[in-house]
């Protein structure tokens, strides 16, 4: 039944600025109180959700980030909040752990000259950005600084929340680390404060990352935040760029900042490209602004002298969008295996109250749509009762922890589960040791789409030297073998999933042969250096060809 909307309901509006909407919500319920959340991410302004906001009263509007003012959307707060009209505002900061409310009128008269502002600025950026995007597929492919790869600039450009933990950081920090490793000096430019913060808790920090701080006055949405850490990223590593052999770019959504680099200092560009961020925004993260996200995406692979992919679907993908082979690298990911089955794993389960005698299945990720953890739950809950020491670990948070959650609360086994949240990298092997079964539930991408991904999780599991099930996906099938070095299950599959589990929670042996010639693979075949030196091939080849 709807609602008037003159009703008053015990309801809070959450808008999830960072942290996603599972770890937004429960920052609401723990610091602002029990009342009823209702989840409102800023894209559904542009996708029909005003009626949500007009249609029902709420007791509150809970505006949740790590900062709320520092993230991007803040100024379109104060919208969402003129539609909502709730009784208060709440500003929930999940870095410091507390939340600040106050009545909906003062909060209006405070944030609104802020919103003003950062819209103009914000839509400035935007056409700035329109102008930029001619310009960066200018960018020389044909100049080498040098003979050989002696120095590298590396760009992290973060258009989003911050990035403490997960695959994509690993990924950043090994391949710097094994680049070094090659006698590579490396310098790193960034627009995320907490891979930096990341790196230096490090007992051997990878590098030291550079800050670059994205304007406040241009987060109103996606796109002229990219434009703002563009150009903040430009005035920080231009220096750089102009001494360095190759500029080394991660891509992220709306992001120029390698393509102005490579213009301006006329060293050529070496882009990361780890999938279509149109394919994201299509899918799971959408954006109003699609047009400008393909057209960014287009610029940037066109100025690139190299474009390093972490699979072979990534390169088919490439290909067919017209790009010539000879500029593509396959790369995949890789692991540090010596600083895995050190043991710790006890510790672990001390921590978190779970017994020696268990058998523990475990997941670590970031919990995205693709990961799957909701049909491992699911696998678990099925097999659950006829497994009395089952117990199963979830390390990480994100999109869809809730739902993996939910299955298991739904079906009475949360004595039985442990969710830690986010852990910090150095103890990830630690939580691995602690687990019998790794589990890497991928799922089919949408619309048939072939999966393209080349997970960290998978070779860091390998490493770990534990009984590893994961589907028969993309790259995840091109390295595992079944029953060998691990056991291989169809995508999405919960009854083979939960066979999987009963297969190996009673054979220990089984268990040991399959994570000791996982972690032989891993030592043979996919170390961080061989990653590095693929690189370095890369800038050599580009260098014989451009003679």
């Amino acid at each position: 039944m709807r609602r008037s909307p003159s009703s008053a309901v015990n309801e809070t509006l959450v808008v999830p600025l960072a942290g996603g909407s599972a770890r937004a919500t429960d920052a609401v319920r723990r610091l602002v109180g029990p009342n009823e959340p209702v989840v409102f991410p800023l894209a559904q302004l542009a996708n029909g959700g005003r009626r949500v906001l007009r249609n029902r009263r709420y007791e509150r509007l809970a505006l949740v980030g790590g900062p709320p003012r520092e993230e991007i959307g803040y100024g379109l707060s104060a919208l969402i909040a003129l539609l909502a009209r709730p009784r208060h505002v709440a500003l929930v900061d999940l870095e410091r752990e507390e939340a600040i409310s106050e009545p909906l009128l003062r909060y209006l008269a405070r944030s609104a000259p802020f919103a003003a502002a950062q819209l103009m600025a914000s839509l400035a950026a935007l056409a700035a950005q329109r102008v930029a995007i001619p310009a960066a597929r200018r960018a020389p492919r044909q100049n080498a600084a040098g003979p050989e790869l002696k120095k590298l600039l590396y760009l992290r450009p973060a258009v989003g929340s911050a990035s403490a933990v997960g695959g994509s950081v690993t990924h950043s920090h090994e391949v710097i680390r094994a680049l070094r490793a090659e006698g590579v000096e490396v310098d790193a430019y960034t627009t995320d404060a907490a891979i930096a913060e990341t790196a230096a808790r490090e007992p051997e920090p990878p590098c030291r990352w550079q800050v670059a701080r994205t304007p406040l006055a241009m987060k109103a949405v996606p796109a002229s935040a990219a434009a703002g850490g563009d150009a903040a990223l430009v005035r920080a590593a231009l220096s750089a760029a102009r001494t360095t052999d190759v500029i080394y770019q991660r891509h992220d959504r709306f992001s120029l900042v390698g393509a102005l680099l490579a213009c301006v200092s006329g060293r050529p560009l070496f882009l990361e490209y780890n999938g279509s961020e149109e394919f994201v925004g299509r899918y799971w993260n959408p954006t109003p602004l699609r047009g400008r996200l393909v057209a960014c995406e287009e610029a940037a692979l066109d100025a690139a002298a190299r474009v390093i992919v972490v699979s072979e679907a990534d390169r088919t993908s490439l290909l067919e969008r017209g790009l010539e082979p000879e500029r593509i690298v396959v790369n995949p990911n890789g692991v540090e295996a010596a600083r895995y089955a050190l043991g710790g794993g006890s510790d672990i389960r001390r921590r978190h109250g779970i017994d020696a005698d268990n058998v523990v299945v475990g997941f670590v990720g970031t919990f995205g749509p693709w990961h799957g953890a909701p049909v491992l739950t699911r696998a678990f809950a099925e097999v659950a009762s006829g497994l009395p020491r089952l117990h199963l670990l979830l390390v990480g948070e994100g999109s869809e922890l809730d739902a993996a959650r939910r299955v298991v609360r739904d079906a009475g086994y949360q004595a039985r589960a442990t969710v830690t949240g986010q852990v910090p990298p150095t103890d990830v092997p630690s939580y691995l040791d602690a687990c019998d079964i790794l589990v890497s539930p991928h799922v089919p991408l949408p619309d048939g789409i072939e999966f393209f991904g080349s997970p960290t999780k998978l070779f860091e599991y390998m490493a770990a030297g534990k009984a590893i099930v994961a589907s028969r996906l993309g790259q995840i099938a091109d390295v595992l073998e079944h029953r060998v070095t691990a056991w291989v299950v169809e995508p999405g599959d919960v009854s083979g999933l939960a066979d999987a589990l009963v297969a190996l929670a009673d054979a220990p042996e089984l268990r040991r042969e399959l994570g000791a010639a996982a972690r032989r693979q891993a030592i043979d075949r996919h170390g961080w250096q061989r990653n590095a030196r693929r690189v370095i091939d890369a800038y050599a080849s580009f260098v014989e060809v451009t003679r």
